[in-house]
């Protein structure tokens, strides 16, 4: 193996060697990257792997083009001599071997600032203001999230991290400026035209249908584990001894009394805080389209995810299995989030105004966010002990993009037909209902009733 460096100056070679003897404490890791950081005497520091040799032909590519540490480190460079304050950069090293290259590393100092989502107190016009003077400058961010500007909690400075992607450009696309501020707004609101907010809606609602599949790849979140005989994703937070347990017997929590639903299709069990559904063998076909497409547990374990990035509120789906044998899915597995004291929407016996516009709020949300359920039905929607609507069994949820009348029309006939009868149901209600969910998704009660 050959190492190259680059220092920048004043910087000691033997520090940034020591560096990657150390492990470090895990900030971010997948097989493709990984991020720690250090505490030392000399100060502290975050060292960012990326690991190419993971990946059969992507060492060679490297030959040709410069690595995302390269690339960041002369982004850093060119930040630096347009006065843009960015974190400080000291290091960057490459390893080849006779295949190209197996790793690139970067090292920059720590600075005692927080991200823009968890710091407090954080004047909104001054990050504009830090932004716009970064795109005077020729700034294309193109990935400008709140965790890429840290502020310092006394002095307020405010300074850029994780160059990945960023160019200065002596023309800047002005369009993707835009988009830099309309993105950056979306988990840090700020003061912005009429317009910007609805082109940050709408590059939020791409953003979330892209990064719902992230539960299905290996990164800090989620990742795959062998529990039993049987190979899971599973939500790495949540893991605790109990769901252990459930994961490695899924089966013996659908029996006896924790059994909630035992039909052809599906089984329902609970085990603690915890709810398991398994998809059964229900038809031979189905065999063959599994092939092509996910499973069912698979489908509803990311549209669930998807759901809670959104901010529809639904129990959080934890882990999901397939039991296949020659390719053929036989079993599948889902395990969610148990909702405490939750009982059924067709079982509540009270008539509660504030729960009819929780609900016209969720049933709006949701197809606002371009999301219909061809089953609607009001035990497929829980009341939690807090008074607040979840929706769950997803196997009739689907995701549009945009929702036109007609579907929205469609789903809350189905959830009409379920509630007549039920002490919550009146026309007072219902009427209540229709405003507030109108007020939620912009359409107009002609529209519905067309």
């Amino acid at each position: 193996m050959n190492k190259k460096w680059e220092l920048s100056d004043n910087v000691d070679h033997a520090l940034m060697e020591s560096l990657l003897l150390q492990e470090g404490q895990v900030i971010k890791k997948s097989p493709a990257k990984l991020v720690t950081f250090h505490e030392t005497s000399d100060g502290d520091f975050y060292v960012k792997r990326s690991r190419h040799a993971s990946f059969i032909f992507r060492p060679q590519k490297y030959w040709f083009k410069d690595c995302p540490a390269r690339w960041e480190w002369a982004v850093a460079r060119a930040a630096q001599s347009l006065n843009i304050p960015v974190v400080d950069h000291l290091a960057v090293c490459e390893i080849w071997s006779s295949t190209g290259l197996q790793e690139d590393i970067l090292i920059t100092r720590a600075f005692d600032g927080k991200p823009l989502h968890i710091a407090v107190n954080v004047d909104a016009n001054c990050v504009m203001g830090f932004v716009n003077m970064c795109h005077e400058k020729g700034m294309v961010h193109g990935d400008l999230h709140p965790a890429n500007i840290l502020v310092h909690s006394s002095s307020g400075e405010l300074r850029l991290a994780d160059l990945k992607g960023v160019q200065f450009e002596e023309y800047p696309n002005q369009e993707k400026q835009r988009e830099d501020v309309a993105y950056l707004n979306i988990h840090f609101p700020m003061p912005l035209s009429a317009e910007l907010l609805k082109l940050s809606d709408k590059i939020r609602r791409k953003k979330m249908a892209a990064r719902y599949r992230r539960c299905l790849k290996d990164n800090r979140e989620f990742g795959p584990q062998i529990h039993g005989c049987s190979k899971w994703w599973v939500r790495k937070p949540m893991m605790n001894n109990e769901l252990n347990q459930v994961l490695a017997m899924p089966d013996t929590v659908l029996a006896g009394e924790s059994l909630l639903k035992a039909g052809r299709a599906s089984t329902v069990g609970q085990s603690g805080d915890w709810v398991v559904k398994r998809y059964n063998f229900k038809k031979p076909l189905n065999l063959i389209k599994d092939l092509f497409r996910s499973t069912k547990a698979k489908r509803a374990f990311q549209l669930g995810y998807h759901l809670e990035l959104v901010g529809i509120l639904t129990p959080r789906v934890i882990a999901v299995a397939e039991h296949r044998s020659l390719g053929l899915t036989w079993r599948s597995y889902l395990v969610m989030e148990k909702i405490p004291e939750a009982k059924d929407l067709a079982d509540v016996n009270y008539d509660d105004s504030n729960l009819i516009r929780c609900l016209a709020e969720l049933i709006g949300k949701m197809h606002a966010e371009g999301f219909v359920h061809r089953d609607l039905k009001a035990s497929n929607i829980l009341v939690g002990s807090d008074g607040k609507p979840y929706l769950i069994d997803l196997d009739g949820l689907s995701y549009l993009g945009k929702v036109s009348a007609y579907a929205a029309a469609s789903n809350l006939k189905r959830l009409k037909r379920g509630l007549l009868g039920k002490p919550i149901f009146n026309r007072l209600n219902w009427m209540s209902f229709l405003k507030f969910y109108c007020q939620a998704t912009g359409f107009r009660l002609m529209e519905l009733r067309v």
